[in-house]
């Protein structure tokens, strides 16, 4: 393993929804919540990757989204973006999707990447 010199923010979110059917619905609906403009907003604000997961190991319909910032700034500046986008536009129509969320945020104070 090794020390990560750069401070990395990570954001772990866990979307728990009340059915399978929910679940999936909402993954067929990814493209229409997560847009190319959307991701080239964040981009510019300083996130490095956005990786959204089917959980498959639990017994439960989950969802899990890991957020991966440049720096605290950029963190910041992305979750008003966040904010702004989905208290707004987006708010509609995620009310079609019934879940639950658990958020997790962290520094990465260690990593493996396979060379």
């Amino acid at each position: 393993m090794e020390k990560n010199d750069e401070t990395v923010f990570l954001n772990s979110l866990y979307m728990d929804f009340t059915s399978e059917n929910e679940r999936d619905f909402f993954i067929k609906s990814i493209e229409e919540i997560w847009t190319e403009s959307l991701y080239a907003r964040l981009s510019n604000a300083g996130l490095i990757r956005h990786v959204i997961s089917k959980v498959w190991n639990k017994e439960q319909y989950r969802v899990s989204m890991v957020f991966e910032y440049d720096s605290k700034e950029g963190y910041e500046k992305c979750q008003n973006i966040i904010d702004e986008e989905f208290g707004k536009t987006r708010s509609e129509f995620l009310k079609k999707f019934v879940f639950k969320i658990t958020n997790n945020r962290g520094v990465v104070i260690s990593e493996y990447s396979r060379k």
